[in-house]
């Protein structure tokens, strides 16, 4: 058991590095050290990720920071998918194996290249005259490419750095509400918090005690000074310190573009039939702005928090997000417990991606294996078909020794069963088939329809559609002008001589004009 709970905050930003070292010692006595460290960021060269992990190295050595073995660091929203899905059923065994899936049907990636964190959100703060709990459950899931993750701890590993988790940055900020709440503060349960960075404003949104909506806007304190050197006409360093003694309605123009973000996404979440927000809480590097909160949360239609709601001079408003960061639920125990809470509400994306990476090993060790099985069951079936076919060629051979001996009985040793004679036969049948054609004795076809031919009546236009010799019935398919014309082909039919059993089967009209389709059959006497 530590005699001493502690864990540092690491917050690496653009204009400068952030710490918080935080202890809580076996009595409850706590203490907060913060520490930072501006970073250039005015030339193109002071970006370089070299320079960066030395001044880093150099912070962290200055400070004492290395002694600790917990080190806690964020990930910003930007780079993460985060939704909060809602579930009818509560057990967490089944929402750990159905979140992925859920989330591999909303993120265009294979599940394999991300780093899914998932935080089962608590009922809300119940209100009086609400509706009963719900049987279901809301979950918060993050998706954060496994790319972003191994960039962010290849950075810190550069400088000696090897974090003991990875939180979300808006998540960290929901942290510092929890711990005040802890504190005995009247925390607002319906609260927007706003970080407003150097280059980007951080956002979470919470409702019932939760946190329902993450999100970065990429607008910070250092667009506020470059729109204060363009409108003065002045240096960025001008700019900056200008920027410092003016107060917030000076400058209410150039914040526009941040209010109108904070108010699409207040709108869209409002607007989904869920309950109002009440209070804002600003924090951050560009809280600093005279009378920032107040205007913002006025701007908002919320209300501002003070030091009634908790939110006072010994809040960490500038160091908000390395605060949270280094109250980590799942590292630092409540007070008098000797335990932390692993059901804290805050992600960690290393432990997810170590998990992710076990489970991709898992699985890549399972395809190799089932590869292998298909190219066993391959082989066996090659091998398989072989045998069976030098075994049905076997047969074969023995089914052809036997029918040309058998053969050799009947017709002689000379002869082979596909030679002459059997051509010879061939031919002699189509001779056969073809003479009978044109042989003229009865149950000819040639001698039946020639009778039939010549019987037809002079000067009637019948055009035959179909024409059936069977023997020496005929059966005709035709088409004529009129009835009449039909009515004179069957008179004129059963006249001859040579024709009997003369009738008509149908008639009917046609489908174009003066037309008539019939039927007729007829049969031949025999000569």
């Amino acid at each position: 058991m530590a005699i001493v709970d502690e864990c540092v905050g690491l917050d690496v930003g653009q204009t400068g590095i952030k710490a918080v070292r935080f202890r809580r010692r076996l009595s409850g006595r706590e203490t907060v050290d913060y520490f930072q460290h501006p970073l250039p960021f005015s030339r193109p060269e002071d970006l370089e990720p070299a320079r960066r992990v030395q001044s880093l190295r150099s912070f962290i050595w200055r400070h004492g920071l290395y002694v600790t073995d917990r080190l806690v660091t964020a990930i910003p929203c930007q780079d993460l998918f985060v939704r909060t899905l809602s579930f009818p059923f509560k057990d967490s065994a089944k929402l750990a194996q159905v979140v992925p899936f859920e989330v591999e049907n909303l993120v265009p990636m294979p599940l394999e290249d991300l780093a899914v964190g998932s935080l089962i959100l608590p009922p809300e703060q119940p209100i009086e005259g609400s509706a009963p709990e719900s049987k279901g459950s809301d979950v918060l899931v993050t998706a954060a490419p496994r790319d972003k993750v191994a960039e962010h701890l290849q950075f810190l590993a550069q400088a000696d750095v090897e974090p003991s988790a990875i939180n979300v940055d808006a998540m960290a900020l929901f942290s510092v509400t929890q711990y005040l709440q802890a504190e005995g503060a009247a925390v607002p349960p319906d609260l927007a918090i706003i970080d407003v960075g150097a280059s980007k404003t951080t956002l979470c949104l919470v409702q019932g005690g939760r946190p329902v909506v993450l999100r970065t806007i990429l607008w910070g304190g250092n667009h506020l000074t470059h729109a204060l050197a363009v409108q003065h006409a002045c240096s960025f360093a001008d700019a900056e310190r200008h920027k410092r003694t003016v107060a917030v309605d000076q400058v209410h123009g150039l914040l526009e573009p941040v209010l109108r973000e904070l108010r699409i996404t207040l709108q869209a979440y409002q607007g989904s039939e869920r309950g109002r927000l009440t209070h804002c809480w600003v924090c951050g590097g560009g809280s600093k702005l005279q009378e920032i909160g107040s205007y913002v949360s006025r701007q908002l239609g919320l209300y501002p928090v003070g030091p009634r709601q908790g939110f006072g001079p010994d809040a960490p408003r500038a160091f908000s997000l390395a605060f949270g960061l280094a109250i980590h639920p799942k590292i630092i125990r409540p007070r008098w417990r000797f335990k932390s809470s692993p059901h804290g509400l805050a992600l960690d994306l290393k432990g997810a991606t170590e998990a992710t990476s076990q489970d991709a090993v898992t699985t890549k060790r399972d395809r190799r294996m089932a590869l292998a099985a298909v190219l066993v069951i391959a082989v066996l079936a090659l091998v398989d078909f072989s045998v069976h076919f030098m075994l049905q060629d076997q047969r074969v051979t023995r089914l052809k020794t036997a029918l040309q001996s058998q053969y050799a009985q009947f017709f002689g040793a000379g002869a082979a069963p596909g030679e002459e004679l059997d051509q010879a036969q061939y031919r002699i049948g189509v001779l056969d088939k073809s003479l009978s054609l044109i042989d003229t004795t009865d149950n000819k076809v040639l001698r039946t329809l020639s009778i039939f031919v010549k019987q037809l009546p002079p000067g009637t236009t019948v055009k035959v559609r179909e024409l059936t010799v069977d023997g020496a019935v005929i059966l005709m398919e035709g088409e004529t002008t009129s009835f009449d014309a039909v009515e004179r082909v069957k008179q004129t039919l059963a006249a001859s001589a040579q024709l009997t059993d003369v009738a008509v089967t149908e008639t009917r009209v046609g489908a174009a004009p003066n037309q008539v389709v019939f039927r007729m059959t007829a049969t031949v006497r025999p000569s």
